[in-house]
């Protein structure tokens, strides 16, 4: 049983004429590629050590015995970008869509809140419910830096919360820098239960470790099966032949896209459990890859959602989009012919909504080929853990390999940590009051605004 294919054929030029990609082109990167994959396979990136990666696995099991006994409701995740997007990857792929809403959807599991974002409406109404149920909250702080100002403020909300229920420390978890930062200090002084973002890994390629898996085991979610997917898509990259292997394809294509003059890469699953994959991905592509002024640009879009407000631009706007479909539907629901007056309706009635379903993307992919625009099609036989965790190593390595192809260093982020300095500067953090002055300077020019 294949789990996952790869469709490339409404890529090609012998397809889409000129739009798209002649196949000895494309075969031409992907050697570029074959040779670099043995050097990365040599010399791994830490991301890629198993080794390391299940070590930390059993770090997760041990911190998750000092949890034992406890009655937690309510999982609150402090993070932001990498801290977060991997784990919400995870969450929304296999967990139920009526997690929080329906006990029994959530078996022995918590409700669970993701604060990624500092805006006021959702972290003062979470904090109210934290407030109410103080002693039956777990806090996740996750910051590999631990200085990140927005998941510092928000640890300091909570933590305060907290302090006045009984044991509170006991419910409390930080991962962060397995020596320094100011999460570690915390630890360090305060005694929290703690576990590392290991050294070498970025926010963005941490999802495999306790960054993403601590949360993924705390919810029940079966982490060893996310690992063994991992694992298995990294020995196909490492062994597949290249005209064959799934990574060094990827990477290929979405290169040539680029330099083909197509450089906004839209990621559009027909499968609403693969959303928050497309999050990841934006991050993914657009933090490792921005640099230097080259780069392209990932858009998410949403099947069948999407046909109805962006398919208009993708197939008669401009030629600069390349489309990834992910598709995966194995549920059923039977139409009812509940309106027989109406003939109209008969092509629905006695149909299952996943023949709908398929057709929907189906009629989508042949009208954006029909139009020229190069698309291809990743399908995953099921969605389960093994899965999940195959898709999110994957295009870690794909993003490797575009580095490579780029002649960048796609794991760093210059131009955000930049925004970061700004930030804290303005807040009034000591030593940066040079930052300060410039920000202020600009606040006292004339602005050109425009009032309702």
């Amino acid at each position: 049983m294949k789990h996952i294919t790869l469709d490339i054929t409404n890529v090609l030029s012998k397809t889409i004429g000129d739009e798209g990609i002649d196949r000895a082109l494309l075969l031409n990167i992907a050697a570029k590629i074959k040779e670099f994959k043995k050097t990365v396979y040599n010399t791994p990136y830490p991301f890629m050590d198993f080794g390391l990666l299940r070590s930390h696995l059993n770090d997760v099991y041990k911190v998750g015995e000092n949890l034992k006994g406890l009655n937690i409701k309510n999982l609150i995740l402090l993070g932001i970008g990498g801290s977060s997007l991997g784990t919400e990857t995870i969450f929304h792929a296999l967990l139920d869509p009526l997690h929080n809403i329906e006990s029994d959807k959530r078996g022995n599991a918590p409700r669970y809140f993701i604060l990624d974002n500092i805006d006021l409406h959702r972290i003062k109404r979470v904090a109210e419910l934290v407030k109410k149920e103080n002693e039956e909250t777990l806090l996740v702080a996750i910051s590999k830096s631990g200085e990140t100002p927005e998941t510092m403020s928000q640890f300091m909300v909570f933590k305060d919360i907290l302090t006045h229920g009984k044991d509170y420390k006991k419910r409390i978890v930080i991962i962060t820098d397995k020596n320094k930062g100011m999460l570690r200090e915390i630890v360090k002084k305060e005694g929290y239960l703690s576990l590392p973002v290991p050294e070498g890994i970025g926010g963005r390629f941490s999802v495999l470790t306790p960054v993403g898996m601590f949360p993924a085991w705390f919810m029940g979610i079966d982490v060893e099966e996310i690992l063994s997917g991992a694992k298995g898509m990294s020995e196909h990259i490492e062994n597949a032949d290249y005209k064959k292997n799934l990574a060094v394809i990827i990477a290929s294509i979405l290169y040539a896209m680029d330099n083909k003059g197509k450089p906004i890469h839209v990621v559009m699953p027909y499968c609403e459990r693969l959303n928050a994959f497309a999050d990841w991905f934006r991050q993914l592509e657009a933090e490792s890859l921005g640099k230097k002024g080259r780069g392209p640009t990932p858009l998410k879009s949403i099947g069948v959602t999407d046909q109805h407000s962006q398919l208009q631009l993708y197939i008669d706007g401009p030629k600069d989009k390349f489309i990834t479909f992910l598709y995966c539907v194995n549920e059923s629901q039977y139409i009812p012919e509940s309106i027989p007056y109406i003939e109209e309706l008969d092509y629905l009635a006695g149909k299952d909504m996943k023949e709908l379903f398929r057709a929907e993307f189906l009629g989508t992919r042949r009208s954006l080929t029909d139009a020229k625009t190069p698309n291809i099609t990743i399908t995953l036989d099921e969605i389960n853990p093994f899965n999940i965790g195959a898709l999110i190593f994957l295009y870690e390595m794909v993003i490797a390999f575009m580095g490579f192809l780029y002649g960048i260093n796609a794991f760093d982020q210059p131009a955000v940590e930049l925004g970061k300095i700004y930030t804290k500067a303005i807040m009034g953090k000591k030593g940066l009051e040079e930052k300060r002055q410039v920000i202020e300077q600009e606040l006292t020019k004339k602005r050109s605004i425009i009032e309702f």
